[in-house]
């Protein structure tokens, strides 16, 4: 990894870290269990704080730094909402997100499928029909979106720990940006994945959710990343999570944690 890209990932890591803890000095929620275990209940709340802040905080960010050095365009626009949504494609989209729920013939429709039947009915849309664009529902909005080679690929970061509804929720979310990308540009060249940005499991992330996956909605091959699938994606390198973790690492060999030992542990 260029030594420059090194640091910047370094620098952000640092960055949200001390913004976070900085902003919750003053929040100290009172819990019963502070009674029997304070500092360890304080601790664990502290440290699950800053892994769920680290989607928007960090892995964002660093994609975007790894995918700029890599030649991608970082798109700022949002994917939005038509308002009011044409009924020809609203049809379409709640047809598609029912028939992979349910996989009447059990095997789950494809993305390729999807993206083809979602485009047919875009371009039925009545020409005359005047569409406004509004940002989508709160949580249903892109984290990263990418450009290059006439391709924009669009991404939303998740939990490497999904719960069974959740994969139900990506399926809706991923169909519905399908959807709202071709209502404006049916001929479009788009690519919507959900992004899972480590694995926690001692063997293969898909090996360890396979009981979920193999009743979720998904095509799993094409519509979820995990950890070096999107890493190396966005950098054009290999075992770019392993640079990664090496940044965790240094960071941590050079005791930063140090410096929030009031917070975890009081004065």
């Amino acid at each position: 990894m260029d030594k420059n890209i090194k640091n910047q990932i370094k620098e952000s890591l640092k960055k949200t870290i001390r913004k976070y803890f900085h902003s919750i000095k003053s929040k100290r929620n009172y819990q019963v269990l502070d009674l029997i275990f304070p500092v360890e209940r304080r601790i664990r709340s502290l440290i699950g704080g800053l892994e769920t802040s680290l989607g928007t905080t960090f892995w964002e960010p660093v994609a975007k730094i790894l995918a700029r050095q890599n030649g991608f365009q970082i798109i700022n626009d949002k994917i939005l909402c038509p308002q009011p949504f044409p009924q020809i494609i609203q049809n379409e989209l709640n047809q598609l997100i029912n028939e992979r729920e349910t996989k009447p013939n059990a095997k789950i429709l494809l993305t390729e499928e999807c993206i083809k039947r979602l485009k047919s009915a875009a371009l039925k849309i009545n020409s005359q029909e005047i569409i406004a664009y509004k940002s989508p529902p709160s949580g249903t909005g892109v984290d990263i979106h990418l450009f290059k080679d006439g391709i924009k690929y669009v991404f939303d970061i998740k939990t490497p720990q999904p719960n069974v509804g959740d994969f139900k929720r990506f399926n809706k979310q991923l169909l519905e940006w399908y959807a709202y990308k071709f209502v404006k540009y049916p001929n479009a060249h788009f690519e919507a994945r959900i992004s899972i940005p480590f694995n926690p499991f001692e063997h293969s992330w898909y090996t360890h959710q396979r009981n979920k996956l193999s009743n979720c909605p998904l095509d799993v091959d094409r519509d979820i990343w995990v950890g070096d699938e999107f890493w190396d994606f966005c950098s054009g390198m290999t075992n770019t999570s392993k640079y990664l973790e090496n940044i965790f690492k240094e960071i941590g060999e050079e005791n930063l944690s140090q410096e929030f030992s009031d917070i975890f542990y009081g004065k």
